[in-house]
């Protein structure tokens, strides 16, 4: 397990982290949407009520911005993996708080399914990076 990856490496994790991120979190955007867990009433943004695209993106950009993260800890330091897991939980744990304070009028169950999706994303990028050290 000393072996350091290489961008390409990286970047393809990333990538299956981000493609199984979105089909999870899709998943679980129309399942909670159909249960009336997500409603139209609770606003992301002035006006706008969540809708797929967010979630598509928010399960994308963050699969990749920590992959090219990654990178930089595995090139620069000797315990890369180490090093990101521990920052990536933090970061995960964190974000915990954002759509409780990030969201006017929301929903303990909106918001722990948002929460959740965070959980998908970060353990996603973990399990393929982890995979492709191995």
């Amino acid at each position: 397990m000393n072996t350091k990856l290489n961008f390409k490496q990286i970047i393809t994790a990333g990538a299956m982290a981000a493609g199984v991120s979105v089909v999870i979190n899709a998943i679980l955007f129309y399942v909670f949407k159909a249960a009336g867990v997500f409603t139209d009433d609770i606003f992301i943004q002035p006006n706008q009520p969540l809708t797929i695209v967010p979630i598509i993106l928010s399960s994308v950009m963050p699969s990749i911005v920590g992959a090219c993260i990654f990178f930089l800890f595995e090139k620069f330091s000797n315990n890369g993996f180490k090093i990101f897991s521990i920052v990536s939980i933090v970061l995960m744990v964190l974000s915990f708080v954002n759509p409780f304070v990030g969201i006017k009028d929301v929903t303990i169950a909106y918001g722990v399914v948002l929460d959740v999706m965070h959980v998908v994303v970060a353990m996603s990028l973990l399990y393929f990076i982890k995979r492709a050290k191995n």
